[in-house]
C-alpha cells in the first residue's frame, strides 16, 4: 500500500560491481558514451555480435560425413524456423548470413577450392584451408585442441567443433528463442544428435533457465521444511509446539525482509537471499531446542511455582541464544561491509533475520511453551486416549514436588553422553588417542588447505555436468586458439572520465547506468596532439619483446605484427591515397599531421559537399572534418568504417554546418572520444589475479608514462577492459573476494574469542573453545580444493560464515561447563555433557537433514550452500563433542583458574576505592562496604549521642 516492491526478486545474477572502483567506473564509461548528443554514424557495424547461441558437437570423430550430413540437417531445421530472418545479424543490414560453422568449408563459401557439398573428402578439403592463410585461422575455430588434418594419410579426425547463429538483440528475442529453439536443443542435449553428444550456449536461454531453474530449486525448502517439522514434532512430541516453532521462523524471514526494504531501503533479492531460507531453519530449529530442552530439564528441579520454572529457563536458555545469536550476527555483518551488493546485501538481510528470530524466540516461542503447559500438555488425541495412561491434572500456577521416579526419567540421548560417551572421552589411554587422531587429522586438511586457489572464472551458476557449465568449459579449453577466442582487448581512451554514478541508489547496480561526463580539455585539432598520438600507436604496435612480456599484446599469426587497432593509421592511408588523385592537383598533402590549411584544400575541392562561401578562416574543427570524411567513404559509396565505434562526435555550436548533397550528414562537429584497441593474447575466464594483477599493473605504469609525455589536451586519457564483463574489474573483485574471506574469518575468530571468555568468565574456555572453532574453520578451507573448487564467489561467502555457524554447539558445552556447581573438570564435563549434548545434537540432526535437500538442486549456488552447512555443522559437532570436550576433560579450569571474575572484582573495587581488607556490609553509608576504621568511628558516633541524651537513643540511629 505505501508503494514498495516489497520482494525485489532478481535472480538474472549476482551483482559483484565494485562500484567505486576506477577499473568499473572506466568501462561503464565507455559502455555508455554512446549518449544523446552523440551522432550517429551512417552505416556503422559493431564489433561485437548482440547475441549468439553455440552449439558443440562432440563424436570419437565428429568429421565423418554422416556427422557433418547430420550438421547441416539440424543447422538448416534451425535456419528455416519461422521469423528467423527477423532477428538473424544481418552484417550488410539486408540479408541473413550463414551460421559460421565447418560446413561453410564445404559449400563454397570460401572460394572454388573448399566446395564440396557431397563430403567426397574431407581431409582434402579441410588442408586446403589449413594451407589458405586467411582461411586457416577461421578454421581453428572448428578443431579440437588434439585435432589432426591430413590428406596424406587420408585422415582428418577432431573430437568436437562447434558453430556458431548469431542474433541482433530486441526485446522479442527471448520469446523467439524459447518458442522455436529451446525444446529442440534440450532434445538433443539429452539424446545426441546421431553418434554426436550436443552441447550448446546461448545468454539470452541461460537466463530463461536460470530464473526457471531457481525458482524450481527454492522448492526444496519445502523438503527442508519437512524435514525439520517432522524432526521437531519427534524431538518435542507436541504438533502444537511444532506447529508454531516453524511459525517462528517463518515469520522472522518475513519481517527481517520488511526492515531490510524499509528501514534500511535496500532493493535487491537474490539468490544469495534464497539461500538465508535454509539458514534460518537450521539456526531457528536450534534455538527451539535449545529452549525446549531447558524447559524439560527444569522439570526434573524442585520448583516453588510456575513463574520461578520459566524464570531459570528463560535466564539461562536465552543468554545461549544471545551468545550464538550475537557471533553469528557479526559473522553476518562482517559481510555486510563489502564493497560488493550481492555479498553486502546478503550480509545486512542474514543478520537482520538472526536478530528478528532471536526476538521472537525469546518473546513468542515462550508464550508457546507456556500454553502448551498450562492446556495442552497432558492432551491427547480421542482416538489414542484408551490406550493412553494419563493423570490429567488442573493446571496451576504453584508446581508441585517432583518424584524422585520423574528425576531419574531421562532421554535416552541424555543417558548415553552422561554415561557411555563420558567415559569413553575421560578414559585415561582414549582421551590421548582421541587428541591425537585429531591433530592427525588436522594435518592432512592443512596440506590440503595449501592448495586453495583463487576461481579466475566469473560466478558459476549451475553444476559441473550441467549443460551450459559444460559447454562453457568446451568453449574455454577444448579448441585450439583462433582470431574469435573471447581475448581481453585493451582499450586507451580519452575524452571521457570516470562514469557518474552520485545520483544511482546504493542497491540499484547495474540498473543505473549513471551519468557520462566529458572530458572538456580533450581536443586532437593542435598539429602536437596528432603526432604525439600517432607516435604512442607506433610505439605499441612495435614493443620489443621484452617490454612486451609485461602487457601481453598478441601478434597477428599472418603480419608477425602486435595487434593494436590505430585509427590514425587506418585514416593517414586513406587520406593519402586520397590526395594522389587528380581533382586535389599535385599539390595535396594529406598526411597526419592534419592543419587548417590541408583540411581547406580538401574541402574547397569538394564544392559538392562544403560550401565554399560558408567556410571562414576561423573554422576550427579542421580535424574531425578530415575525420568525418574518411570515416564516411569520401561521402561516395556506402563503405563503412570498422573503426567507427572508436570515435564519437557532437554538434559544435559554432563550426557544425550541413553537407550539401546529403541530406542529415554534417561536418565541423566536435571530437568528443577516441580510443586505441590492443588484443592481448589473454583468454577472458582464464587469468586469476593473482597473475592478472600484475598485468593489470603493468598497462597502468605504461600508460600513464606515455600519458605524462602527451600534450595537455590528452592528458585525461585512460586504460581499460569494457568487453567481455570488464576483466581488469573481476580481478579486483576476485582478490576483494579472498580479502573479504580473510577478512571474516579473523574478525569471526578474534570475535568468538571475546564473546566466548566474556560469556564463560574463563579465559581458559574461551581459548579452548576457539581453538575448537579454529580447527573447523581450516577443515572447511580444506574441503574447497580437496572437491575440486576454487575460491570463487560462493565458496568466499561460506568461508566468512564458517565461525558464525561452527560457534553455536561450543558456546553451548563452554557455557554447560563454566555453570556446572562442582569444581572438578571430570564432574563439570558430565554435567556438560547430560545438560547439553541433547539439544546440540538435536539442533545439529535438523540442520544435517535440512542441507541435504540442497544437494538435489541444479543451481550450483544450493549445491554448494547444502555442502557446506552439511560440512560446518557435521564437523562443528565432531569437533566440539570429540576435541573441545576431550581437552576440557584433559585440561578444563578448576576452581578460579582461568577465571575473569577475580579480574572483574579487582577492577570494580578499584572503581569503589575499596581494599581488599574491606568487609560487606548491607548499608555501610551506601557504599555496601567498610573497613576496620569505619567500623570503629560508626561506634563512636553512636555513642555520643547516647551520652549527651542520658543515655536515650534514637532507635532509627541504634538499627543503622
Amino acid at each position: 500500500m505505501a508503494g514498495y516492491d516489497i520482494l525485489p526478486v532478481d535472480f538474472k545474477g549476482v551483482p559483484l560491481d565494485l562500484e567505486k572502483e576506477d577499473v568499473f567506473l572506466r568501462a561503464l564509461a565507455w559502455q555508455n558514451r554512446e549518449t544523446n548528443e552523440i551522432l550517429p554514424t551512417s552505416q556503422t557495424t559493431n564489433d561485437v555480435e548482440s547475441e549468439s547461441l553455440t552449439l558443440y558437437y562432440e563424436s570419437a570423430n565428429v568429421f565423418t560425413a554422416d556427422n557433418l550430413r547430420a550438421i547441416q540437417a539440424f543447422e538448416d531445421e534451425l535456419t528455416n524456423v519461422a521469423d528467423y530472418t527477423t532477428f538473424c545479424f544481418k552484417k550488410d543490414g539486408i540479408t541473413c548470413p550463414k551460421p559460421f560453422s565447418i560446413l561453410r568449408l564445404f559449400d563454397g563459401t570460401f572460394g572454388p577450392f573448399f566446395n564440396d557439398s557431397s563430403f567426397g573428402n574431407i581431409p582434402q578439403t579441410l588442408e586446403n584451408a589449413t594451407n589458405h592463410p586467411e582461411v586457416s585461422q577461421q578454421l581453428n575455430f572448428f578443431l579440437g585442441k588434439n585435432s589432426i588434418v591430413s590428406a596424406a594419410d587420408g585422415v582428418a579426425k577432431s573430437s568436437i567443433t562447434r558453430t556458431a547463429f548469431y542474433f541482433n538483440y530486441y526485446t522479442e528475442l527471448e520469446n523467439f528463442m524459447v518458442n522455436n529453439y529451446r525444446q529442440k536443443l534440450l532434445d538433443l542435449n539429452k539424446n545426441g544428435l546421431g553418434s554426436m553428444h550436443f552441447l550448446y550456449s546461448c545468454e539470452t536461454l541461460f537466463v530463461y533457465d536460470v530464473q526457471g531453474q531457481v525458482i524450481f530449486d527454492m522448492m526444496l525448502a519445502v523438503g527442508s521444511f519437512g524435514f525439520i517439522f517432522m524432526f521437531m514434532l519427534f524431538q518435542t512430541h507436541s504438533l502444537f509446539v511444532t506447529f508454531f516453532a516453524i511459525f517462528s521462523i517463518l515469520t522472522s524471514f518475513f519481517g527481517a525482509n520488511m526492515i531490510y526494504r524499509i528501514v534500511f531501503d535496500y532493493k535487491y533479492f537474490g539468490i544469495f537471499h534464497v539461500l538465508s531460507i535454509f539458514i534460518i531453519l537450521g539456526i531457528g530449529a536450534d534455538d527451539v531446542f535449545v529452549y525446549f530442552d531447558t524447559w524439560r530439564a527444569t522439570s526434573h528441579d524442585q520448583m516453588e511455582s510456575l513463574e520461578q520454572r520459566l524464570s531459570k529457563c528463560y535466564r539461562r536458555a536465552s543468554k545461549s541464544m544471545l551468545i550464538t545469536s550475537l557471533t553469528t550476527m557479526v559473522a553476518f555483518i562482517s559481510n555486510a561491509f563489502s564493497p560488493v551488493l550481492g555479498i553486502s546485501s546478503f550480509g545486512l538481510f542474514s543478520a537482520t533475520l538472526v536478530f528478528i528470530n532471536y526476538l521472537s524466540v525469546i518473546t513468542f516461542f515462550p508464550s508457546v511453551v507456556l500454553i502448551y503447559h498450562l492446556y495442552f500438555e497432558q492432551w491427547t488425541w480421542p482416538c489414542c486416549r484408551p490406550c493412553t495412561q494419563r493423570s490429567h491434572t488442573v493446571p496451576s500456577r504453584t508446581m508441585t514436588d517432583v518424584s524422585e521416579n520423574q528425576t531419574e526419567r531421562k532421554n535416552i540421548v541424555v543417558r548415553f553422553f552422561y554415561g557411555y560417551y563420558f567415559r569413553f572421552v575421560t578414559h585415561q589411554i582414549i582421551r590421548w588417542v582421541i587428541i591425537a587422531a585429531f591433530l592427525a587429522l588436522i594435518g592432512v586438511f592443512i596440506v590440503f588447505m595449501k592448495d586453495l586457489k583463487p576461481d579466475e572464472e566469473s560466478t558459476k551458476i549451475f553444476k559441473e555436468d550441467h549443460n551450459y557449465q559444460m559447454a562453457n568449459d568446451r568453449q574455454k579449453n577444448a579448441f585450439r586458439p583462433s582470431g574469435r577466442d573471447p581475448i581481453i582487448r585493451v582499450y586507451m581512451v580519452w575524452g571521457l572520465r570516470l562514469q557518474d554514478r552520485s545520483a544511482c541508489h546504493k542497491t540499484d547496480g547495474e540498473k543505473c547506468t549513471g551519468k557520462t561526463v566529458w572530458d572538456e580539455a580533450f581536443d586532437l585539432n593542435p598539429s602536437p596532439a596528432q603526432v604525439q598520438l600517432q607516435t604512442l600507436c607506433h610505439d605499441l604496435q612495435n614493443l620489443p619483446d621484452n617490454a612486451n612480456a609485461d602487457l601481453h599484446i598478441r601478434k597477428n599469426s599472418l603480419t608477425g605484427k602486435l595487434e593494436v587497432d590505430c585509427f590514425l593509421d587506418n585514416m593517414e592511408t586513406f587520406l593519402v591515397n586520397e590526395s594522389a588523385k587528380a581533382v586535389y592537383g599535385v599539390s595535396a598533402d594529406f598526411s597526419i599531421p592534419l592543419t587548417g590549411t590541408k583540411v581547406s584544400h580538401l574541402m574547397t575541392s569538394h564544392p559538392e559537399l562544403y560550401n565554399g562561401s560558408a567556410i571562414s578562416s576561423n573554422v576550427y574543427r579542421y580535424f574531425e572534418t578530415a575525420a568525418a570524411f574518411w570515416l564516411n567513404g569520401g561521402y561516395t559509396s556506402n563503405v563503412s568504417s570498422d573503426y567507427s565505434q572508436l570515435l564519437g562526435f557532437t554538434k559544435d555550436q559554432y563550426d557544425t554546418l550541413n553537407l550539401l548533397n546529403n541530406a542529415g550528414e554534417s561536418y565541423g562537429t566536435r571530437l568528443r572520444y577516441i580510443a586505441i584497441k590492443a588484443n592481448t593474447s589473454l583468454v577472458i575466464g582464464k587469468l586469476g589475479y593473482e597473475m592478472g594483477i600484475p598485468i593489470y599493473d603493468a598497462w597502468e605504469r605504461f600508460f600513464k608514462a606515455k600519458i605524462a609525455k602527451l600534450p595537455p589536451s590528452l592528458s585525461g586519457g585512460f586504460q581499460c577492459t569494457p568487453e567481455g564483463n570488464n576483466p581488469w574489474h573481476w580481478l579486483k573483485v576476485q582478490k576483494t573476494l579472498v580479502d573479504s574471506a580473510l577478512r571474516g574469518i579473523a574478525i569471526g575468530i578474534c570475535l568468538g574469542f571475546v564473546v566466548l571468555t566474556i560469556a564463560t568468565q574463563n579465559v581458559v574456555i574461551g581459548f579452548l573453545a576457539t581453538l575448537s572453532i579454529a580447527c573447523v574453520t581450516v577443515t572447511i578451507i580444506a574441503i574447497i580444493p580437496m572437491v575440486g573448487w576454487k575460491l570463487g564467489v560462493l565458496e568466499s561467502l561460506n568461508l566468512s560464515l564458517v565461525v558464525g555457524l561452527s560457534v553455536d554447539y561450543v558456546v553451548h558445552l563452554a557455557e554447560g561447563y563454566h555453570m556446572s556447581i562442582h569444581a572438578d573438570r571430570k564432574s563439570k564435563v558430565r554435567d556438560m555433557l547430560e545438560s547439553v549434548a541433547v539439544s546440540i545434537s538435536s539442533g545439529a540432526a535438523s540442520t544435517l537433514g535440512a542441507s541435504i535437500f540442497m544437494l538435489f538442486a541444479e543451481i550450483l549456488f544450493f549445491v554448494q550452500f547444502g555442502i557446506f552447512m552439511f560440512c560446518t555443522i557435521g564437523f562443528s559437532l565432531i569437533y566440539s563433542l570429540g576435541l573441545f570436550t576431550t581437552m576440557l576433560a584433559l585440561m578444563g579450569p578448576e576452581g578460579n583458574v582461568g577465571s575473569l571474575v577475580p579480574l572483574w572484582r579487582k577492577l570494580l573495587y578499584f572503581v569503589q576505592g575499596r581494599k581488599s581488607t574491606d568487609q560487606t556490609c548491607e548499608t555501610c553509608r551506601g557504599k555496601g562496604f567498610h573497613s576496620e576504621n569505619d567500623l570503629h568511628i560508626g561506634e563512636s558516633q553512636v555513642n555520643e549521642p547516647a551520652a549527651q541524651t542520658n543515655g536515650v537513643v534514637n532507635n532509627a540511629f541504634s538499627k543503622e
